[in-house]
This record gives structure tokens, C-alpha cells and sequence, in this order.
């Protein structure tokens, strides 16, 4: 088996010293660690430059891409994944933390069940001390991706694919500004095979005091209606785009078709007459989305407080 070069594409906005954390639980002195790639967009932190020149002195292989405007994550992504010299990108959020070893144990189990795509477990703890319970990885391979990602909702930022299949997926949908679903679904429909585990691998670091001052109160995970948008166009031009089966087709349009009713809980405009097209609409979504998906279109188009990076 070749040792296998990887490089990390981290998206970046205003993580302060949580980046550094991050970067080392990704173990920089790995030898097959080839490189760090910071796509920073445009972090207003007054002391992000000076912060950003020290971490690119403590660990050597970490590059930064300075960007002068705000874009979002999935552009970012895009950015730094393009950039990327490695034979496997991985990709996680820049706040998080990497179990120990893992980046190692992927790339070997990848080349060993020749799957070209991985999608990890990633899990909220309390305390750093837990990363070091999940040694090993209890791993299975899927020989459909797109498929079974869509049944098991699966697109978190703990992936990693071999630089052939970032090269044939050319990225996250520019359109959006949160990268998750899209991510996944574009990855997903080109790759051949999947490694999936359910064994902790990145963790969420819960500390009240930490998400308060370091994190900040302006998360994309607290704007519902940016989830709610993304969620719904990822769907919207995925389906438009690519040549899906009749499952993966209806699996996608039963999700966005949930997502219109999620959105209109959220904005307190739920009706009863909302709720019987939600509940006929799973039955049949297919039907309900030819009659209904531009009439959605337009009310995700107008929805208030959502960043549109083009």
C-alpha cells in the first residue's frame, strides 16, 4: 500500500485561538500530512493578522488564504479545496477537534476497501479528556454514496475524499453560503464507493464560556432561515443538475418538501392547510414537488436575514 499525502482545507471566520486548538489535534507533525490549508473569510478580529503570521510559524504547513471579502463557507471550501496538493482532502470546521491518529487510520482504511469518499461521526462533548476514549474506528463500506447519505441524512464536516473525486464533484454549489448538504450531495454522486463510520471522530467542544466569547453569538447554526435557504436550493438545483434514480430523486424532493414546513414553524406562518400538503407531500413527493417546487423557489427567494454570495 503507497503512503498517501494529505492535505486539510479548513473554512475560517473569526475562530480566534480555537483554530490553533484545531490544528493541533490534526497531529501537523504527521508525516502524511502534507499540508494545512486555512481559507479565511474575511475575519474582522483586529488581531486575526498577527495571530494568523504566528500560526504560520509555529506549524509550517499551514498556508492561509487572505480573502478581503465575506463569502461563506462553501465558497471558502471551494477555495481551499482547489488549492489543495494532497492525494486526500479532508475537510472539517476550524473550531473542532480531530480524534487522535485519525487522519492516519482513514487514508489507510480508505486505500484498504479502495472507497474513494469517507463521511465521519462527529459528536458533542464536554470535556477534551473523551476524544481519547475512540481509539479505532468500527468502519463499513457502501457501494452506492449518494444513496445511502440521503437515507441516513449524512453530510457532516468530517470527510474526507481522494483528490480525483474533489476534482470531478468541482465543489459546493457557489450559489449558497453554508457548504454541509451541498458538500456531501456533490461529493456523493460522483464517488464510487463509501467508508462510513459511527465512531466519534471530530468532536464539538461544548463550554458555555467558550461558545459565549470565543465561538460568538453570530453562528450560522443559529440562523434558521440561512439553514432553511440553503437546505432548500442545495436540493432545488442538485435535482435540476444531475441524472438521479427515481429513489434518490424522491428522497431528495420528500427533504426539501420538509423543509418548506420547517421553515414556516420557525416563521410562525404554519396553516392547516400547509400542514395537509406537508403530510400528503410524503406520501407522494414526487407529485408534489412538480406542482409546488417554484411556488417554493419563490418564497425561499424572498426569505429576510439570508446572506446570498452571488
Amino acid at each position: 500500500m503507497s503512503k498517501a499525502s494529505i492535505s486539510v482545507v479548513l473554512t475560517h471566520f473569526n475562530k480566534g485561538p480555537l483554530l490553533q486548538r484545531t490544528i493541533e489535534s490534526l497531529q501537523p507533525d504527521l508525516p502524511e500530512l502534507l499540508e494545512i490549508i486555512v481559507a479565511d473569510d474575511a475575519s474582522t478580529d483586529p488581531n486575526w493578522e498577527s495571530y494568523s503570521k504566528q500560526l504560520q510559524q509555529q506549524f509550517p504547513k499551514v498556508k492561509i488564504i487572505y480573502n478581503t471579502d465575506n463569502k461563506g463557507p462553501a465558497n471558502r471550501l471551494n477555495q481551499g479545496a482547489d488549492a489543495a496538493q494532497g492525494d486526500y482532502l479532508f475537510f472539517m470546521d476550524a473550531d473542532d477537534v480531530l480524534a487522535p491518529n485519525r487522519l492516519k487510520q482513514i487514508v489507510e482504511q480508505m486505500q484498504a476497501e479502495k472507497c474513494d469518499l469517507f463521511y465521519g461521526n462527529k459528536v458533542k462533548i464536554h470535556n477534551l479528556v473523551n476524544i481519547q476514549q475512540y481509539p479505532q474506528m468500527d468502519t463499513q463500506s457502501i457501494e452506492r454514496p449518494l444513496t445511502y447519505m440521503i437515507q441516513h441524512n449524512i453530510m457532516e464536516m468530517c470527510v474526507m475524499c481522494s483528490k480525483q473525486v474533489w476534482q470531478t464533484a468541482k465543489g459546493c454549489n457557489l450559489k449558497l453560503f453554508i457548504q454541509d448538504e451541498s458538500l456531501a450531495l456533490e461529493l456523493g454522486v460522483v464517488a464510487q464507493k463509501l467508508l462510513f463510520t459511527e465512531t466519534a471522530t471530530v468532536f464539538v467542544i461544548l463550554d458555555e464560556e467558550e461558545t459565549k466569547t470565543k465561538r460568538g453569538n453570530n453562528r450560522l447554526s443559529q440562523n434558521l432561515n440561512q439553514q432553511h435557504h440553503d437546505m432548500f436550493f442545495t436540493i432545488y438545483d442538485f435535482v435540476n443538475e444531475h441524472n438521479l434514480d427515481q429513489t434518490q430523486q424522491n428522497l431528495l424532493k420528500n427533504k426539501a418538501l420538509s423543509t418548506y414546513w420547517k421553515s414556516l414553524k420557525v416563521r410562525d406562518q404554519k396553516s392547516l392547510k400547509e400542514f395537509f400538503y406537508y403530510v400528503l407531500a410524503k406520501r407522494n413527493p414526487e407529485k408534489w414537488w412538480a406542482s409546488r417546487a417554484e411556488e417554493l423557489r419563490s418564497y425561499f427567494s424572498q426569505l429576510d436575514h439570508v446572506r446570498r454570495p452571488n
